[in-house]
């Protein structure tokens, strides 16, 4: 399975249409000073201990598009459905 890449004003739409979940993959005390409206925390290094469902869309995010896309990457290979917010926080500032 693959992944794609999307920019925030899909996911908030795919948010919008679809059963889906936003994940802020970025550690704890980066998530608590900020993160995008909506958004779970599920840090990357406890990935391996989450219980995920197959019939939601999983959206994942970081500061900069690339621990995310490792998260993607890993949950794709897993069979589920997933995108990657492009750019992370850093290329979404606006929001």
């Amino acid at each position: 399975m693959r992944f794609d890449n999307i920019r925030l004003e899909r996911a908030y739409w795919l948010m919008e249409h679809f059963p889906s979940i936003l994940i802020d993959v970025r550690e704890e005390e980066d998530y608590q000073a900020f993160h995008l409206k909506g958004a779970i925390n599920i840090p990357y290094s406890k990935f391996a201990n989450q219980k995920f469902r197959k019939d939601i869309i999983y959206i994942v995010y970081c500061n900069n598009g690339m621990q995310s896309m490792r998260a993607a990457r890993d949950l794709a290979m897993d069979g589920y459905q997933v995108y990657n917010v492009l750019g992370g926080l850093k290329g979404n500032e606006k929001y």
